[in-house]
């Protein structure tokens, strides 16, 4: 079963469940959360939320009832009526959960978080009886599990949606990328009425809510800088089972140390910045072409556009394509004709470039109106301006 979250913050880095990253890393994760990812997992978590009987807003309960003993759970749990389900719903909300897992770990902050539950896991329990005791037990020690993933999902999507929306409308503003003015921003944003409905509440449609508050464990602990080094640091230690508050001390120290996050012009995903510089391109797998990163297809594109901005070849096409949008505009030409020459004014240009077959003035030539509209079985346009047009 899942549980706490161990968390120690050095310096510049993370710890979680063992694993270091940089601080902002984990945050990061968390923004690039897509819609369509958010869209699959929902119903999974409405279907889960509906059979296990849970309610979002006793959580802190459920946290109750899952760190004590035997007996004091099963009277805790009959005080509040917890629903308990058949196993045939057991089964079904057990399935669910694995597949809600399942798509929570294609995301890097669950992938740390989360371990990959058996669909079988449960059939352990399919021989007691109904109702008795070892049988409730067993249900509200699983309900610790279903509990914790439903409360990861509503914390990262409010998480997600609130701090998207700060690093979209205050930070990718800012002229100056320091400590001081993130702190500046944020508490702009937290404070002001005008960012009021950019901040996740539960006046949204969903009622997932943007916490200004967190319970956590601290604890300052000695402990080796990290695994390999033999220089100690005091480590701020915190042990929480809220994901919002993980994401919360990532993101925000984080900013106390020049990490901020930054969209890509390429493949519009959040990225980390640690210094103050004004990168646009991210290191990340392209999307268009995942051999190569954002930064590379990116300065590709750039290069290809000033090489075309002085290849003879590609500006005798691009003087071509803009006689015949002008024909067109004029009304010399339907719409059919107009994509009839630049599909035959491009199918000449590729094979220009291509092979050796034409010379720069042969293209030029061929790209002459009279030569296109011809080999398109069209009527040249007469030269000058149409009658009626001024």
């Amino acid at each position: 079963m899942q549980g706490y979250i161990h968390v120690y913050i050095k310096d510049k880095h993370i710890e979680v469940m063992g694993q270091e990253f940089l601080l902002g890393e984990l945050s990061i994760s968390l923004m690039n959360i897509s819609q369509e990812q958010i869209n699959k997992i929902r119903p999974l978590h409405s279907k889960i939320e509906q059979l296990a009987g849970i309610d979002r807003f006793e959580h802190l309960f459920y946290r109750h009832i899952l760190h004590t003993d035997k007996q004091r759970k099963l009277e805790l749990a009959a005080d509040r009526l917890i629903k308990l389900p058949t196993f045939s719903e057991w089964t079904e909300i057990h399935n669910a959960v694995c597949d809600m897992i399942d798509m929570l770990r294609e995301i890097r902050i669950f992938e740390v978080l989360l371990n990959p539950i058996d669909k079988n896991y449960i059939e352990q329990f399919s021989s007691l009886e109904y109702n008795s005791e070892e049988y409730n037990f067993a249900w509200l020690c699983y309900l610790e599990l279903v509990d914790i993933i439903t409360g990861y999902f509503e914390d990262a999507v409010a998480f997600a949606r609130t701090i998207i929306n700060f690093a979209d409308v205050i930070l990718a503003g800012l002229k100056t990328l320091d400590s001081h003015s993130f702190s500046l921003a944020y508490s702009m944003f937290m404070n002001e009425p005008q960012f009021k409905n950019l901040i996740a509440s539960p006046d949204d449609k969903d009622g997932l809510m943007y916490t200004q508050e967190d319970f956590v464990l601290l604890q300052y602990i000695p402990m080796p800088k990290s695994k390999d080094s033999k220089e100690y640091c005091i480590a701020e230690y915190y042990k929480t089972d809220n994901l919002q508050a993980l994401a919360k001390m990532d993101f925000l120290k984080g900013l106390m140390k020049g990490h901020h996050p930054r969209r890509c012009k390429q493949c519009n995903r959040f990225f980390l910045m640690t210094r103050g510089y004004r990168t646009i391109y991210c290191d990340k797998p392209s999307l268009e072409n995942p051999k190569f990163t954002c930064s590379q297809v990116a300065y590709k594109q750039i290069r290809r556009k000033e090489e075309n901005a002085t290849n003879p070849k590609y500006l005798s096409y691009r003087r071509c394509v803009k006689r015949i949008e002008k024909c067109y505009q004029r009304g010399t030409l339907t719409k059919e004709q107009e994509k009839q020459l630049i599909r035959k004014a491009y199918d000449i240009y590729h094979v220009a470039i291509t092979s050796p077959k034409y010379s720069n003035n042969e293209l030029e030539e061929l790209l002459k109106s009279k030569n296109l509209y011809t080999q398109c079985g069209i009527t040249p346009p007469k030269k000058g301006r149409p009658k009626g047009v001024k």
